[in-house]
């Protein structure tokens, strides 16, 4: 099997090149994973009894379809309840921030969000 071919460390601002699955370079391998807080319990994230209510209301608003597929013609059953504007991005929890998504498309439009 070739080897792989070095691409820049996915930390911003690292000028640093890798060949790790990471995408991260030696001196950023574990950053990846700071985002999670670790050791948080999903209560203390933000996401306890309370986010629970607000979810099962976002699904029954959308009548349980993701709305991105939705919106290429497809039907396909929603999953997660997803913030249109990240919370880390000062989003709130109302309901005009909030839509229904497959896990696909939540993951997706996660991952698009952490690379900007």
């Amino acid at each position: 099997m070739p080897p792989r071919t070095p691409k820049a460390c996915r930390k911003r601002g690292c000028r640093s090149t890798t060949t790790d699955p990471s995408g991260y370079c030696e001196n950023h391998k574990s950053e990846g994973w700071k985002q999670y807080k670790p050791g948080q319990s999903r209560h203390q994230r933000g996401y306890g009894t309370k986010w629970e209510v607000i979810r099962a209301r976002i699904l029954r608003r959308d009548k349980g379809l993701c709305q991105s597929c939705l919106k290429q013609g497809r039907a396909v059953e929603a999953s997660c309840v997803d913030h249109i504007i990240a919370k880390a991005q000062s989003g709130t929890d109302e309901d005009s921030n909030l839509q229904s998504l497959c896990w696909p498309c939540h993951a997706a439009k996660t991952a698009r969000e952490r690379t900007r």
